[in-house]
């Protein structure tokens, strides 16, 4: 990388750049059918770089985030997932009554 190593941001901003290229590659060959058809590739180096070059981005903002900015995004995480868990239990709760409970039928005479 050219990013000078004495300032994280600059190093972060050319880990975003590359991993934005990679992306747009990514996208760029969805489309197109392989030359092997859909076999699976026998080298995958290119794509393994990829990956590596993403997590290292995420690690990167990862250790760039202070820690108490990283505790509290944490927590916000985990209360979301916490709202979304009782969400789903209530859903699912409303569900089971509405089987259980048999569905009243009133006859209607007809004249």
């Amino acid at each position: 990388m050219t990013a000078r190593a004495d300032n994280p941001l600059d190093e972060l901003s050319e880990r975003i750049r590359a991993a934005q290229e990679a992306a747009e590659r990514i996208v760029a060959e969805a489309g197109k059918v392989p030359p092997r058809g859909y076999a699976a590739p026998g080298d995958r180096t290119e794509g393994t770089s990829e990956t590596l070059a993403l997590a290292a981005l995420l690690d990167l903002g990862r250790t760039v985030v202070p820690p108490e900015l990283r505790e509290q995004l944490a927590a916000l995480a985990r209360e979301l997932m916490l709202l979304v868990r009782a969400i789903i239990d209530w859903y699912l709760e409303r569900s089971e009554e509405r089987r259980r409970t048999p569905v009243e039928v009133e006859d209607i005479p007809i004249s």
